[in-house]
């Protein structure tokens, strides 16, 4: 659905329509790994003692396929596991393999933080999208901005908010190594996926982009070897329902397909108070994924996929009264009065700002984002290597309306329309041959074009409407390679270098005035083209230990850079706007500890972190002295952050499996000057600046995760039930203490039944339980029009699904 006419897409640019500090408490942390060194050999079992039973506690494989060997194209095993079981180890617990590294390995053999979230797990928790991540692993944070449906990413307090759609995110979104670097794309449908991994730290050494934060890698189901077949209904609260399933397997001893497709519908929770509902989800996806061996040593892999999304937007609520209009207006206008229940919302504009975007007064706010593409994998293997080439084309569109001042009138209603094509392609080369050394080297190109047009309604507080036009693209070239070297048994050295360049620009930036339609529109500033070029060296070097067989201590530092960009948003002062802000740049230092206790069947993972922050890019505002603050991206230019993770796998009894994780991040900016509100002075708008030295950095500083299960043999049959919660605390925002965003708790349970051939099952899961009343973000958008985007209340649901 286009809900602009044909004399509005004329203002496109042409071409769119073609397409104390934390030093010591590192070094604290890294002191106290070290002196448990004789309590961990004491501990650990002994290689010459016998094998402890296996057990057999939930897997953390995907139910339907094990990730394909034609992306493992590495032969070389991972370090062997003492196992008694295939898929578990003598720790009782499941051997978690990864590829992060671009070779199938032991998550235990890392020398990095990552934590890894099964199929079973997104199943029975009801992850839905990448926002219900955060949930499920320390120190990552989605919020949606404005309550819209673009995510802003956050892991170990390092993030980006921006709710414009040019910028790229701190951490990287891989679909089975595809990058997507348009933040809107990644809020799409999660099925049929084997496994996520979610890595924290910079990347680039391994990766085709570059980022300061981490990486989130979905990796997929892939064709099997026999013909299978699974669907499965799920029905729970707010009439909220979902089907998904898939068809597997050869079609000639050569070529193998896998069909897999998700429809969501329902699930409105927030209302109006007059009988109307918000937050009904319409998505549907498809993806086709083929494999061919050509011949003994080529492997081709073709992947096609599409979504559409045309879900309601996120309503906010008003978490102090309105008094835009007494601000702007007139001190005699009315106070609109805050909200008294979180999930309560308000929409709805002026006729004019309806008629400008090709909407009824009326409509709910709304999130309609289409996505599609392509992906051409080969996978060659030579004697000594493979070499890997992989090309992917994707095209996003985002037409999107939200209400940002949580109120029927025209204060704050914005209107995104946005196409996005990006094309990659990545060249490697991996070692296979076993041998002290492996390495991986890389070239890497991306082409990405995107036009908007961003429409912001203002008439009820300036008297007219705004928006702005333009269209962006980037070329990004780099080089990158990893080697590690095995000295010993004992001892692993890791070195990766990365060499990048970028290319961004900015064409035909217009700002409008709007009255009565966009065709019609004034235009108030103009700006023919800005550019902004990058190079940037970045890198990692890594030590490993192994005191003891199950024991692996490493420690390392890294560099990882972030594209630098420009404010797109609404404004008169296009000079100003257009002004780049400049790459991100983060020197990260790590320490940690990977431990199993096999007897005790227990896995202990630790890790300690200090951040040194260059240039942060910070989601701030400038001043516009006829309308006041205007939103726009600056340089913080020095800050820092510290903290640490714990991950816990424990199976003290037969069937029951007690899962923990944890992490703390605390950060301040040592150098950092930031307006925080504008001051209307004889008429004019005058900006208050605040030095930001020792402010906390705009992240939770706790986040704590875990889950309870026990699995009832009966007979054939297995009984899951289970507990979980996710806690996290209270982080400061940049805009003053009003606008903090309180800690909460939520509390879960799960349960399922089935025989143990996996043939069918039936299952059950409760979200806040306990139905914690929380937000997820706090903001304005106009002086006076103070909102909160709540979070879920309590849902429930039951799920059944066969496997053939």
């Amino acid at each position: 659905m286009d809900h602009l006419d044909k004399k509005a897409r004329v203002l496109l640019d042409p071409a769119g329509r073609r397409t104390y500090r934390g030093r010591t408490a590192l070094a604290t942390a890294g002191m106290v790994l070290l002196a448990q060194l004789p309590l961990l050999a004491a501990a650990a079992e002994p290689r010459h003692k016998a094998v402890a039973p296996a057990r057999k506690p939930m897997t953390v494989a995907a139910p339907t396929a094990a990730p394909s060997a034609a992306h493992q194209p590495v032969t070389r095993a991972a370090p062997a596991a003492r196992a008694t079981t295939a898929g578990t180890t003598a720790s009782g617990l499941e051997e978690v393999t990864v590829t992060s590294e671009r070779r199938s390995q032991s998550a235990q053999s890392l020398g990095s933080s990552v934590s890894v979230i099964s199929a079973q797990t997104l199943a029975a928790r009801n992850v839905n999208n990448v926002f219900d991540l955060q949930y499920l692993t320390p120190s990552l944070q989605v919020t949606p901005q404005f309550g819209s449906g673009q995510p802003a990413f956050t892991i170990r307090g390092v993030g980006f908010n921006d709710y414009a759609s040019d910028n790229a995110p701190t951490v990287g979104v891989y679909m089975d190594e595809v990058a997507s670097p348009v933040p809107f794309a990644t809020n799409g449908l999660m099925f049929d996926i084997a496994r996520v991994e979610v890595l924290r730290g910079p990347q680039g050494t391994l990766y085709g982009r570059n980022t300061t934060g981490g990486a989130i890698n979905y990796i997929l189901n892939k064709p099997t070897d026999h013909f299978s077949v699974g669907v499965n209904g799920q029905y729970g609260s707010y009439n909220a329902a979902k089907v998904d399933g898939y068809i597997s397997g050869p079609i000639t001893d050569k070529i193998k397909v896998r069909l897999s497709g998700e429809e969501q519908s329902g699930g409105a929770w927030q209302f109006d108070g007059m009988g109307g509902h918000l937050g009904d989800v319409q998505r549907g996806a498809l993806r086709l994924l083929v494999e061919a061996q050509a011949t003994d040593t080529l492997k081709v892999s073709f992947n096609l996929h599409g979504s559409i999304d045309h879900s309601d937007g996120g309503g906010t609520h008003l978490f102090t009264p309105l008094t835009s209009l007494q601000t702007y207006v007139s001190p005699t206008s009315p106070v609109y009065p805050a909200d008294t229940n979180r999930d309560i919302t308000h929409w709805g504009t002026s006729s004019q700002y309806a008629s400008l975007i090709g909407i009824s007064r009326n409509q709910k706010p709304f999130h309609h984002i289409d996505v599609g593409g392509m992906s051409l994998r080969l996978d060659q293997q030579f004697s000594f290597a493979t070499l890997t080439e992989l090309a992917s084309y994707d095209v996003a569109n985002r037409q999107e309306y939200d209400n940002f001042d949580g109120s029927s009138l025209n204060i704050a209603d914005v209107y995104f329309n946005t196409r996005a094509n990006v094309f990659s392609n990545e060249l490697r080369l991996t070692s296979r041959a076993p041998g002290p050394l492996t390495w991986v080297a890389g070239i890497y190109y991306s082409n990405q074009y995107l036009s908007d047009q961003y429409i912001s309604g203002f008439e009820s507080v300036y008297g007219f409407n705004r928006g702005v036009f333009y269209s962006q693209k980037v070329d990004t070239v780099s080089g990158f390679g990893q080697l590690s070297w095995k000295i010993n048994d004992k001892w692993t050295l890791t070195g990766g270098i990365r060499g990048e360049y970028e290319h961004r620009q900015l064409d035909n930036f217009r700002a409008y005035s709007f009255q009565d339609s966009i065709a019609a529109g004034t235009m108030t500033a103009y700006q023919a083209r800005r550019n902004y070029d990058y190079a940037k060296p970045s890198g990692k070097v890594e030590l490993q230990y192994r005191p003891i067989h199950n024991d692996m201590l490493y420690i390392s530092a890294s560099h990882g850079v972030k594209s630098g960009g420009f404010t797109t948003y609404n404004t008169a002062d296009v000079q100003r706007s257009t002004t780049p802000f400049k790459p991100e740049q983060l020197w990260a230092y790590e320490i940690g500890n990977k431990f199993d206790l096999p007897r005790e069947h227990l896995r202990f993972n630790l890790s300690a972190f200090y951040y040194d922050y260059h240039n942060e890019q910070i989601q701030s505002a400038t001043v516009n002295p006829q309308t006041g603050l205007v939103g726009a991206i600056v340089n913080a230019p020095r800050s820092h952050l510290a903290g640490g993770e714990y991950e816990i796998d424990w199976s003290p009894l037969p069937g029951l499996l007690v899962s923990q994780s944890g992490g703390w991040a605390v950060g301040q900016f040592d150098r950092f000057s930031s307006i925080v509100k504008a001051n209307l002075v004889n008429g004019v708008f005058v900006g208050e600046y605040r030095n930001r030295k020792g402010d906390s950095l705009p992240a939770p500083k706790l986040t704590f995760n875990g889950s309870v299960s026990y699995k009832w043999r009966m007979g054939r049959y297995d009984l899951t039930t289970g507990m979980n919660y996710s806690i996290r605390s209270t982080y400061r925002s940049l805009f003053g203490s009003l606008y903090d965003v309180a800690g909460y708790s939520l509390w879960g349970a799960t349960m399922s039944f089935g025989p143990r051939d996996g043939k069918w099952s039936i299952s059950a899961f409760g979200n806040n339980i306990f139905d914690k009343k929380y937000d997820v973000e706090r903001n304005y958008f106009v002086n006076g029009t103070n909102i909160a985007m709540a979070g879920m209340p309590a849902t429930w649901g039951v799920r059944a699904g066969v496997n053939f």
